[in-house]
């Protein structure tokens, strides 16, 4: 499937017909409660858009890259990529929250770049990667990968708000893309396809993955700041055991014109580190904020043999998630999702079989073959959900 084909726009336009997967009340595929099992919770399997569809196993996605919980995994955010929207689900439900039928980058008043915002559905977005909830200031950040710049939007009014790169703009594709402001407020800086947002749970400042920048940002609570505090110019591999300026890590392959989304941070507010899936360097790294150093987890060294994927390593990681002492892995090029422990340095599979598939339903999660799973989540009580990318849906998998 080639990921900058938007067949999104012509369905929302004309219909789309709906595949023999698109699920009802007997779907075969609806969750059953079975401990380790995995079912199917948003899409129907197939990529397309149909916006008058209200049930989420109905409604399908295109290429979801990343899943967000808020009060438990039956109400959870999907950045909906090639189809330009962040969608919410509750219960059996889904609508768009933030999105249009056309890709872009604002409303056409330009009315979100002025507190307090527009509505998030008259916001045309180009490529939204993850969300994440900010406990201090109640407001969900949604990076926008292609737009190069952060959202904020409130659950509570509707509203959507740029808050990081507020640029001028002529189109969502590009021209406001760069590295710049380090030092000053966060509404003058340049971002370069921003990928993912961790923040902290008492202060509200959050780090942001400048993915084609190949830096990880930090950025205040209220905007006012924003800094680099690892990485640089160099796409590679460096600066283990050494100062986190010295880190480098390798999101973005100069010779690639637009590969995908990659690179995710994590953090750990027990340890006071952040995770950050170092991509194309097949790394978890670990960035100890008490000790201002660098490391990567024990998670095997990936030589990629005669240019496959060697599963005895992580193969392109473009997720984390911490939960406890356990860190999830969306193992993405594996085909797989793993846990490390953190105490024991141990890693284990959670699902997937390392096979792209398309694994059947309520049936143990590591006999379901994946596609491509980028973005993960994990709730209180253990349940995890899964952006299954390039099957187009989301499962879950019950604790």
């Amino acid at each position: 499937m080639n990921p900058w084909i938007n067949t999104a726009v012509i369905c929302c336009l004309v219909g789309c017909s709906k595949s023999s997967d698109t699920g009802s009340i007997a779907d075969p595929e609806r969750c059953e409660d079975r401990a380790g099992t995995v079912c199917r919770v948003a899409g129907t399997g197939q990529p397309g858009a149909v916006e008058t569809e209200t049930s989420a196993i109905a409604s399908p996605l295109y290429a979801p890259m990343d899943v967000a919980m808020f009060d438990g995994p039956d109400r959870f955010l999907i950045a909906d990529w090639n189809n330009h929207k962040v969608r919410q689900v509750i219960g059996d439900e889904v609508r768009t929250i933030v999105g249009t039928a056309f890709l872009g980058d604002g409303d056409p008043d330009f009315k979100e770049r002025i507190a307090p915002g527009v509505d998030g559905t008259q916001v045309a977005l180009n490529h939204p990667t993850s969300m994440e909830f900010n406990p201090v200031t109640g407001q969900w950040l949604l990076p926008s990968w292609h737009n190069h710049r952060v959202r904020q939007w409130s659950s509570e009014t509707g509203l959507s708000l740029v808050v990081v790169a507020d640029t001028d703009i002529t189109d969502g594709n590009g021209a406001n893309s760069g590295f710049f402001g380090d030092g000053g407020p966060a509404s003058a800086a340049l971002l370069s396809y921003p990928n993912s947002i961790a923040v902290h749970p008492e202060t509200g400042d959050f780090w942001l993955l400048d993915q084609r920048n190949n830096r990880i940002r930090s950025i205040s609570a209220d905007f006012s700041l924003i800094d680099t505090i690892a990485g640089g110019d160099e796409a590679t591999f460096a600066g283990d055991g050494e100062p986190l300026e010295n880190a480098r890590f390798f999101f973005w392959n100069p010779e690639e014109l637009q590969p995908e989304p990659s690179g995710a941070i994590e953090y750990d507010a027990d340890r006071n580190r952040l995770y950050v899936a170092d991509t194309s360097n097949h790394r978890i790294r670990v960035l100890d904020l008490e000790t201002g150093t660098t490391s990567s987890l024990n998670t095997g060294l990936q030589s990629l043999p005669d240019g496959a994927c060697d599963p005895t390593a992580l193969c392109f990681p473009r997720d984390v998630e911490v939960a406890g002492d356990l860190l999830y892995i969306a193992d993405t090029n594996n085909h797989a999702v793993r846990v490390y422990n953190l105490e024991t340095e141990s890693m284990d599979v959670v699902a997937g079989t390392f096979a792209m598939g398309t694994g059947a339903m309520n049936t143990a999660a590591t006999e379901a073959a994946l596609n491509t799973p980028h973005g993960i989540d994990i709730a209180a009580d253990g349940t995890l959900l899964i952006a299954d990318t390039y099957n187009h849906r989301v499962l879950k998998v019950l604790p």
